[in-house]
């Protein structure tokens, strides 16, 4: 049995303990977000658990749905629910938490079916993503009744549900399109102004901008820190030159790095997707997502020559594979990669210099 630390506040929680009537150790595996402290009680707390027989929700377990709460409920305790991957998890539980356990594997053959071969709302045929996620998440559901015992093994199988071979996005920005989307941001959104510039230079999630408070700031290493990303692991931000000066003018009494101002002179977290989309109609663009942001940041990263292992320690990778991914290769000859700012963090590879140093 064993309790070990695996990122901020997130230890690996390994108990194995002998139980009357089977003649080998139940082992359970978990991940707890919490104190140290809180992780023992909580490894205490499975120890009585395994002990007294199992808990009685697993083995009243009856539909799928079912299955998918505690799945969850698991998930949240870690951590580990975001709220993209929860509106996932609410779908399947929608479409496929009626049927019995027993009899998911024929439902989902069908559901799975259904996706591939008939179109969204919009006309549009799925990408092999959408297929993919909820396939995952099914099967993720089911690794979890085998570890609570609940079914011997898991029928969702990778021969019978195989991986569908996902294209990556290759979209980048024309000088007319970065020239449109500035303009429409500036005359209609211009609070989102410093967080899309941002992006467009600094490969960054979404959520580590939006939810970035004041004292994550580093005014003297010019850098965000980003203390806990989707990989687990803490990231230092270089903060591009043009934008020295917002980040050392941000108002008194704003407790957030990227904000709005209200009405009433509050100031407020930035909602950036709404205002992102609008802004997109403003100025003619289609197809142009906010995370394209990042596959646009580390492209022109890549392309001003910065090593792949600094693009990747910038972005939060945990290897340069994802640069396969995150790169976009123009296959149209002579096309202008642009960003949306009209220069390159000079700045990047020293900042990460410094990062690696601590």
């Amino acid at each position: 049995m064993s309790i070990k630390k695996v990122g901020i506040n997130k230890w690996r929680i390994v108990v194995s303990v002998r139980v009357k009537g089977k003649p080998y150790p139940v082992v359970r595996k978990e991940t707890f977000t919490g104190t140290k402290t809180e992780a023992e009680c909580r490894k205490a707390d499975i120890i009585r658990e395994l002990k007294s027989g199992g808990s009685l929700k697993f083995q009243n377990i009856r539909t799928f749905g079912e299955a998918i709460s505690l799945y969850a409920e698991k998930l949240q305790a870690e951590g580990r629910l975001s709220a993209d991957h929860k509106r996932k998890v609410d779908r399947i539980n929608k479409d496929l938490g009626h049927v019995p356990v027993d009899a998911v594997v024929e439902y989902f053959d069908a559901y799975r079916k259904h996706l591939t071969h008939t179109p969204t709302v919009c006309g549009r045929m799925r990408k092999a993503a959408s297929i993919n996620r909820p396939t995952e998440i099914v099967r993720a559901v089911f690794n979890y009744l085998v570890a609570v015992e609940r079914v011997a093994t898991n029928p969702i199988t990778k021969i019978r549900f195989p991986r569908l071979k996902e294209t990556p996005r290759n979209r980048h920005l024309t000088q007319e399109e970065r020239l449109a989307l500035i303009n429409a941001i500036k005359q209609h959104r211009p609070h989102i102004l410093p967080i899309v510039l941002f992006m467009s230079l600094i490969p960054c999630r979404v959520s580590e901008l939006t939810s970035a408070r004041r004292e994550q700031y580093l005014p003297l290493d010019k850098m965000i820190f980003i203390p806990d990303s989707k990989a687990g692991v803490s990231i230092y931000k270089p903060i591009p030159p043009e934008l020295y000066d917002y980040f050392d003018n941000l108002p008194e009494g704003c407790k957030w790095l990227f904000y709005r101002e209200s009405a009433t002179g509050k100031y407020c977290q930035v909602a950036l997707r709404k205002a992102w989309n609008q802004c997109l109609r403003y100025a003619g663009i289609a197809d142009l997502r906010v995370h394209d942001l990042r596959h646009i940041a580390a492209t022109g990263l890549i392309d001003i020559g910065n090593p792949a292992e600094v693009v990747a320690l910038i972005a939060g990778w945990k290897s340069t594979h994802m640069i396969r991914i995150y790169y976009n290769h123009d296959s149209r000859a002579g096309a202008q990669k642009t960003v949306l700012s009209t220069s390159a963090p000079s700045v990047l590879i020293p900042a990460a210099k410094a990062v690696i140093g601590r």
